[in-house]
């Protein structure tokens, strides 16, 4: 899971939750059918700061697409175990969307599982994933401890992280978040990387019986190294990060603000009749993606408008989104954190290193 969470004034990479034990996993994720042989496992967990991801599998007549897998070997099991449920077909290809941990470190069970899948992401995750992915991941395992202490504590003080009286809301997304935080720690230990066996740059196209399964690099936007899977007959477009309910997740380090509602625009022409989000319910219209858009092309032009006259922290001072926040968060204590953790802080950073950039010669 891709966190930032602000503590004694930082901001922490995160990836799970801590404190509880986890809900059995019928409480987790629900299978949903989108088509025939088209299912998705869509997380269940109440908003907080940590987020495991949403799949897609494509079952055709020898063998399964599975797309994007989850933020741990347990989580990845528990949903391997219900997809057993409808088919014991072997898995043939696993497509990450995209580096980050929770939607690449259940690789490594399909490939015990199914030793001879290929492995399918863009070229970004194979410098990435072993460089400064491993990094991060060093980094958020040290950190988890102490933000679990930090959720526990604003828990038995009836606060929330901004010392405001903690919401129903609040509670249930903490206690998610420490569940995450236990079982990404106990699976830390068997953490391996599986890369790409195909790597993308552009496109790839797999013809599976009577169904086109493409998968496209349309952009950048959440990272360098975004690919949305695209089902054309049945309308169908898992996207990863590159869309995410109800709060989008930017990191000012990795993301591409300033192209990211171009992006958008793309995987909008497509004309999908569902869309599964990397994290959050399923959509069957273009309307959040539409507003993602507006909100990136808002950040960026005020940015780019004041990236001349002072430096970061000025031009964050300058930049006004309170009408993109109440769209977003609306009247919920909770997503107005997550708005300015995810998106405020990260996305003009995002932008200002765009705008600072020299132009191409």
């Amino acid at each position: 899971m891709f966190i930032r969470h602000r503590v004694a004034g930082l901001l922490v990479l995160l990836l799970g939750s801590l404190g509880f034990r986890l809900h059995s996993s019928e409480e987790n994720f629900e299978f949903q059918k989108l088509a025939d042989g088209v299912y998705a496992a869509i997380r269940t967990e109440p908003v907080g700061l940590g987020v495991d991801a949403n799949n897609l599998f494509v079952i055709d007549d020898d063998g399964i697409v599975v797309v994007d897998t989850n933020f741990g070997p347990s989580s990845t099991r528990a949903v391997l175990a219900a997809l057993r449920k409808i088919t014991d077909k072997p898995v043939k290809y696993v497509v990450n969307t995209h580096p980050h941990d929770d939607h690449v470190l259940g690789n490594a069970v399909y490939r015990e599982a199914f030793p001879n899948a290929e492995f399918i992401g863009h070229a970004f995750l194979k410098d990435y994933l072993p460089g400064k992915g491993a990094t991060n991941r060093r980094n958020q395992i040290d950190n988890l401890p102490g933000v679990a202490s930090t959720l526990r504590e604003t828990l038995a003080k009836n606060m929330n992280l901004a010392g405001q009286p903690i919401t129903d809301e609040e509670r249930a997304g903490y206690m998610s978040d420490l569940r995450m935080i236990e079982s990404y720690l106990e699976d830390a230990p068997s953490f391996v990387d599986v890369l790409p066996t195909t790597a993308v740059t552009d496109r790839l196209t797999l013809e599976r019986g009577s169904r086109t399964v493409e998968i496209l690099h349309l952009g950048r936007g959440h990272t360098a190294g975004d690919l949305v899977v695209h089902l054309p007959q049945e309308g169908i477009v898992a996207t990863g990060d590159l869309v995410v309910v109800p709060i989008p997740l930017v990191g000012g380090d990795q993301s591409y603000v300033a192209e990211w509602s171009s992006t958008l625009e793309k995987v909008i022409a497509l004309k999908p009749r569902i869309i599964v989000p990397g994290h959050g319910p399923l959509m069957r219209d273009t309307a959040h993606l539409r507003l993602m858009a507006e909100l990136f092309a808002s950040v960026t032009s005020q940015v780019k408008s004041a990236a001349d006259a002072g430096q970061l922290e000025q031009v964050r001072k300058s930049v006004n989104l309170d009408e993109f926040r109440q769209k977003f968060a609306g009247d919920s204590q909770l997503k107005k954190f997550l708005f300015a953790n995810y998106v405020t802080g990260p996305a003009v950073m995002s932008a200002f290193r765009a705008a600072r950039q020299p132009p191409p010669r």
